[in-house]
């Protein structure tokens, strides 16, 4: 067995998890504390996370952590050997410096830093907390071994350099210089580089140029200096150049849809969170009759802060999933109640008095029966809600799925259906309103099940629609990569991102989604969302589709649901502000359609109770720097393009010190 040399060792450091299977925010989260180390043998230098109690259990040097609660050991001889199960085996990982992508060090003022690592083939480990500081040792000691380069567009964000092809590799010479549109040894290339507003002014157009020769020409062609007029570039007319060159770039793509190649957004206006609807407010709402007086305010107050309880959840589900009409009285909703209550058993009794004849001779009945049966038992087995054997829960999930398979017996039962069932009945604790308000959002989600998966493509469809849109470099860069399908989207539009957030946001996020109180397919603007806040990390680590694909993936229960919606309310004032969207963007997010129709978007005269942030959401999609003040941080790696690892170390001793407690 190789001899470890311990180059960096750091006890106290922690993984905050929180299973996807709680069921409150509140919820405490997971501390696993253990020791971090970066050793060297002779097989290279490595990454260690050890988690108290595991470090006297023997694993193979190239042990590779799966999602689940045990260890695949690969043996040198490259036979695989399964190991004891145990639920901290998940919380260990060894990985190869050299394997490395990116890393990602969050540092607040008055708070705890923490790094995330991302490896090249996209798999994302959980944050480590630094109690006790020691990360910016460890980026430093990180440098010695890997060429880290700081994002320009992420100042939290380093990439390791050492390995991309050198082609592909970003200079650090300005725009203009690698537009090569000028000979360096020509009068005019010094004229330029003696002046530093003309400079600039060419460097704008160089931008646009380059732009414009990705869209159109491909990464790989070149625009030869040649044909470019480099005389006609300092003329009068060139600030009117540059002028015209600032609006939208448009062409006609082969569908006929209008493509636009750049979009200046305006600054979005102020956009908040707001506190969650109380059941004080909500019972505030009705009138005498039980009716309430302002649906789209209640609406309008759902969207911004959700609903505080499942107790409210039990009443407000029922009329954004159509149980109940929302002009409804209260003696109408109690007729309406009995009436549901009756239809919901006499559809159970159907299927309930089949015999094994009758069922003999219905395949389909019998084969989705069966499916139901499977799914029902591995449904959300770790939510207390359904712990334990013979729970009645899973009697009623069961008998529910049964039930709307007769229901609607064109559809049936598809996998699936039993994710997002589960919530709801956790929220009703009734069977007959957990089935009716699951018909209800299978009213708005049926055409997610359909055999030919038509719609889900359309949806797909239509993120990239709008992604090359609102950032048609990203949307080329997924293009290049096999990834424009969108693919790595395919189960959040599914479930309705019911395995990518805890219980209560998945609850949250959904509440919100019925409302409609903004547009139609916010769903999709919550995908870009979370899609454009991690561009840099995909694109500076050259992620191509199955690397995509696994970031994404391990996304899941890593993402604040407050800054996905912010960030996805953004988008949407964007779009629906500006002057000409496209016609088939409008017609996506039910927007008017036409020229100059965009939507006035009024920010002034806000009633709701705004949500206060005391400390940085967890995950890996962060607040930005309008709602906390963040330290500084200082470049990592120095400015020249060749530098050692002497000197690297050197330059990190003496950068200022960083925050940490």
């Amino acid at each position: 067995m190789p001899v470890d040399k311990i180059l960096y060792e750091r006890n106290h450091i922690i993984i905050k998890e929180r299973s996807s299977q709680s069921q409150t925010q509140e919820t405490p989260l997971d501390e696993i504390t253990g020791t971090m180390t970066i050793v060297e043998n002779e097989r290279g230098r490595f990454f260690r996370f050890v988690p108290l109690g595991l470090e006297d259990v023997m694993t193979d040097d190239w042990a590779l952590i799966n999602g689940g609660h045990s260890v695949v050991c690969q043996k040198n001889d490259g036979d695989s050997v399964a190991q004891s199960s145990s639920p901290l085996l998940k919380y260990r990982f060894h990985f190869n410096l050299n394997d490395l992508r990116s890393v990602r060090r969050h540092h607040m003022l008055r708070g705890i830093a923490h790094m995330v690592f991302i490896l090249k083939d996209g798999t994302t480990l959980p944050a480590f907390y630094f109690n006790l500081g020691g990360s910016k040792e460890l980026l430093q000691k990180l440098a010695q071994y890997l060429r880290l380069e700081k994002s320009t567009q992420d100042s939290r964000l380093y990439i390791v350099k050492d390995d991309l092809p050198r082609d592909r590799r970003p200079q650090s010479t300005s725009v203009f210089d690698q537009m090569n549109l000028f000979d360096n040894s020509s009068d005019t290339m010094r004229r330029i580089r003696g002046s530093d507003p003309r400079r600039s002014a060419v460097e704008r157009f160089s931008k646009v140029t380059h732009f414009l020769k990705d869209a159109f020409l491909g990464q790989d062609d070149i625009i030869s200096s040649n044909d470019v007029d480099t005389e006609g570039l300092f003329g009068p007319d060139l600030t009117a150049l540059l002028d015209s060159m600032n609006g939208d770039l448009r062409e006609t793509n082969n569908d006929g849809f209008e493509v636009i190649y750049k979009v200046d957004f305006k600054k979005p206006p102020e956009v908040a969170r707001g506190q969650p609807v109380t059941s004080k407010e909500w019972q505030m709402a009705f009138d005498k009759d039980g009716r309430i007086i302002d649906v789209e305010k209640m609406k309008e107050r759902i969207f911004r802060g959700g609903l505080e309880s499942n107790s409210l959840r039990r009443e407000a589900w029922k009329f954004l999933l159509n149980y109940y009409s929302w002009t409804s009285t209260r003696e109408e909703r109690t007729q309406t109640a009995k009436q549901r209550k009756s239809e919901y058993h006499s559809m159970k009794v159907q299927w309930k008095s089949m015999n094994d004849q009758q069922k003999q001779r219905n395949a389909s009945f019998r084969d989705r029966e069966s499916l139901i049966d499977k799914d029902v038992a591995r449904t959300d087995r770790t939510h207390e809600f359904y712990q334990e054997d013979n729970n009645i829960h899973l009697v009623m999930l069961h008998d529910v799925l049964m039930t709307y398979n007769m229901f609607n017996f064109d559809l049936g039962y598809v996998q699936g259906m039993n994710d997002l069932l589960s919530p709801i009945l956790i929220v009703m604790e009734d069977e007959v309103d957990a089935f009716w308000c699951f018909v209800g959002l299978m009213s708005r989600m049926e055409q997610n099940f359909y055999l030919d998966q038509a719609h889900i493509k359309r949806q797909l469809g239509n993120l990239h629609t709008i992604l090359q849109f609102i950032d048609a470099e990203l949307a080329n860069y997924l293009t290049e990569n096999n990834s424009s399908n969108m693919y790595f989207f395919f189960r959040w539009m599914l479930i309705c991102f019911k395995r990518e957030f805890s219980f209560d946001d998945v609850m949250h996020l959904w509440e919100v989604l019925w409302t409609d109180h903004l547009c139609k397919n916010f769903e999709l603007l919550v995908c870009l969302a979370i899609l454009m806040s991690q561009k840099t990390v995909i694109m500076e680590s050259k992620f191509g589709c199955n690397e995509i694909l696994k970031f994404f993936n391990d996304l899941s229960c890593n993402l604040d649901l407050d800054t996905c919606l912010l960030s996805a309310e953004k988008l949407y004032i964007q779009l629906a502000t500006h002057r000409d969207i496209p016609t088939a963007i409008a017609k996506i997010l039910g927007l008017p359609t036409g020229p100059n129709q965009q939507l006035p978007i009024a920010t002034d005269g806000i009633t709701y109770p705004r949500k206060v942030y005391t400390q940085q959401p967890r995950g890996t999609m962060n607040l930005d720097n309008s709602y906390f003040r963040q330290d500084s941080e200082p470049s990592l790696i120095p400015s020249q393009q060749e530098t050692t690892a002497s000197t690297a170390l050197d330059d990190l001793l003496t950068m200022t010190p960083l925050m940490e407690l």
